[in-house]
């Protein structure tokens, strides 16, 4: 398979005509998207910035056109060894880092002790084992890990413990509300002589006295709402040490979502970090974050491709991929509106740090802000339309 301007030119044009709203329809977005089906994937662990929409418009171009696999028994799709006549293509992936460590025996631990059901209220969803590498290298490069106190502001990543396991931290703190992330952290602590700390903690009340003031680092991926991310960026932020330069690690969408991260949002989370908080932010790796879509989720959005390419055209596929992505479930029930895109990392620093909520996330910090979580602004959106 030769793919050269004209094919992504083709490729993009019928995109194009059936997701006209999508912004991130590019010919860089396409080469992104063929680049991961050369090793085979799943339709959900597809990472790219157009919408879920028009990957699958891309995918059924693909099928149509004979160029694309689908394993039906492994639930995942590829295409033939690609020839690339495209100048200047860059590598996305980050490949096989776990593959080096020789503490891989212990990350596979990590992962099925981390794989419990996921509470949507919480805005729960783990990031996969790439993911988790490039974090840790990123905070690693910066030395906010080796001889530093670090504080985990949720971490159903269970981040805690990939940076316990490859760095050397002094003081290792995570603050959760789930019960069970605690205990598994706790036990694989337990199991590695890591001695971290786990405290339950409902982060809409301020942070435990001690705990204030206390850390070099915080690190958060907290749910990706404006409310959500300024309330634990707040946490972490009163948990660092005044008077000395400290570091922060958060996690946002880099691309338009209508109901979560539009433009202006994100404008507005940045300034807020900056001039309220007295951050300074000094780096920002793009597509770095890669969630784990819930199996059955997983499933059913292989089940909307598989049903759809039975169909006699292309034109007809897609038709049937509009009908059937709006009441699939409640996870893809916005699907179509969402990009795939991974997340960025950021980081900011600190000398004199400013918490930009300090008491409860009370009713005027939500009006101000908006829900804490994700799953809520979600859920709002479902009443209004039904």
């Amino acid at each position: 398979m030769i793919v050269d301007e004209r094919f992504l030119s083709e490729l993009v044009a019928f995109c194009r005509s059936k997701v006209p709203s999508d912004p991130n329809l590019t010919v860089y977005e396409a080469a992104r998207l063929l680049r991961q089906l050369e090793d085979g994937v799943a339709i959900s662990d597809i990472s790219c910035k157009m919408m879920v929409s028009s990957v699958m418009a891309a995918l059924g171009f693909l099928y149509y056109k004979g160029v694309l696999n689908v394993n039906r028994e492994e639930c995942t799709v590829s295409t033939p060894e690609i020839e690339w006549n495209v100048k200047s293509f860059i590598e996305l992936e980050i490949k096989g880092v776990s593959r080096l460590l020789p503490q891989r025996e212990a990350i596979s631990r990590l992962l099925r002790k981390r794989d419990v059901e996921i509470i949507f209220e919480f805005s729960q969803l783990p990031i996969n084992v790439e993911s988790l590498m490039r974090k840790f290298a990123l905070m690693q490069s910066f030395q906010d890990i080796d001889g530093k106190d670090v504080i985990f502001i949720g971490d159903d990543d269970f981040m805690s413990v990939v940076c316990s396991l490859l760095g050397l931290p002094r003081r290792v703190v995570v603050v959760d509300l789930d019960e069970r992330l605690l205990e598994g952290i706790k036990e694989l602590s337990d199991e590695h002589g890591l001695n971290i700390e786990t405290v339950k903690h409902n982060l809409i009340h301020p942070l435990p006295k001690e705990l204030q003031g206390s850390f070099d680092t915080f690190c958060t991926d907290s749910p990706h709402c404006l409310g959500g991310i300024l309330l634990f960026v707040s946490r972490g932020v009163s948990a660092l040490k005044r008077d000395v330069e400290t570091a922060g690690y958060f996690v946002f969408q880099t691309v338009n979502e209508p109901l979560l991260m539009e433009f202006e949002t994100r404008q507005r989370l940045v300034k807020l970090i900056t001039n309220e908080m007295n951050g300074v932010i000094q780096c920002m790796l793009p597509a770095s974050i890669k969630y784990i879509t819930p199996r059955d989720e997983k499933e059913k959005l292989m089940d909307v491709f598989l049903n759809a390419v039975k169909e006699p055209s292309l034109d007809d596929y897609f038709k049937r991929i509009e009908e059937a992505l709006r009441p699939s479930s409640r996870f893809i029930e916005f699907y179509p509106e969402f990009s795939m895109e991974a997340a960025l990392i950021a980081r900011v620093a600190f000398r004199k740090p400013k918490p930009l909520i300090e008491g409860d996330y009370d009713k005027e910090a939500e009006k101000k802000y908006g829900p804490v979580y994700s799953w809520a602004i979600i859920e709002k959106h479902i009443a209004e339309k039904s």
